[in-house]
């Protein structure tokens, strides 16, 4: 008898009423990279719960898009044309909320980059730096700050840092896997530091996050389950529950993966094999 293949179908799931949409009620939350993709995925998310949207982008044309659509719910929004990887960006995205009283209860470090190049040959210094720089850097140097706001105004917040798979796994982008792999210990430290004062420090660890321009995954046959990418709305639902005091008031140090089993083997280095 032959094997039957099983076919798998992604069911949408959107329940009406989660806790009555009130996980985040009246917190405020900064997110950094949030005009697009996974970054707006977590803004929207957020503002159904009630969160307060504080973001950043270097598009404003693109910040001022997302304004429009999170106005759209009940909640404060306000967006800040940033660079994260210029410390004179951060300190002046800082200087604003201080002066204008904002206080973050949840900071979350999406923006990063990534270059493609592959083999020590290509080395590129520039990108090295650029690299660094954005993904570790300039979130450090914001997490500071938003750390020690929260420290003096008595805040239990939670700091979310956006990974990747890659911090454990080949990529045969070295910059980029080695800049995350840095991002999986550092969550660790700061877990540890700011335990005492009852901050929450986790990450998110996405597969392969991919949409068409009407918002469909695309087929991805390494994905495990399901066959496909995965919707950036899954991310923005992980960073609601390591936001969230009802689910995660114990958790921290901790990186969840979402990516449909994509970490369970190396695809990458069959795709790039050594010459």
């Amino acid at each position: 008898m032959p094997t039957l293949k099983p076919k798998v179908f992604v069911k949408t799931v959107e329940p009406l009423v989660v806790l009555d949409n009130q996980l985040l009620a009246g917190k405020n939350v900064l997110i950094t990279g949030a005009a697009r993709n996974i970054g707006r995925s977590i803004a929207i998310e957020m503002a159904k719960q009630g969160a307060n949207i504080f973001f950043t982008d270097i598009v404003e044309e693109e910040c001022l898009n997302l304004e429009k659509e999170l106005n759209t719910y009940p909640v404060k929004v306000k967006s800040f044309v940033s660079d994260i990887s210029k410390p004179e960006d951060i300190d002046y995205l800082y200087s604003i909320l201080d002066e204008n009283k904002i206080i973050i209860d949840i900071l979350v470090n999406n923006v990063g980059i990534q270059f493609e190049t592959i083999g020590i040959n290509n080395l590129n210094l520039g990108e090295w730096q650029k690299t660094f720089q954005t993904n570790i850097f300039g979130p450090m140097y914001l997490t500071k700050l938003i750390a020690k706001m929260m420290v003096s105004n008595s805040i239990q917040g939670a700091i979310i840092f956006l990974t990747s798979i890659h911090q454990e796994i080949l990529v045969r982008w070295p910059s980029y896997s080695s800049s995350k792999a840095a991002l999986g210990m550092i969550i660790k430290e700061l877990a540890v530091e700011f335990s005492p004062y009852g901050i929450r420090v986790n990450g998110i660890a996405p597969g392969w996050v991919a949409e068409d321009e009407k918002g469909n995954p695309l087929d991805h046959e390494y994905t495990l389950l399901h066959k496909c990418s995965i919707a950036p709305c899954y991310i923005g639902r992980a960073a609601v529950y390591l936001a969230s005091d009802y689910f995660s008031q114990f958790t921290t140090g901790s990186i969840i993966k979402i990516d449909g089993g994509l970490s369970l083997y190396n695809y990458r280095v069959f795709q790039h094999p050594p010459k």
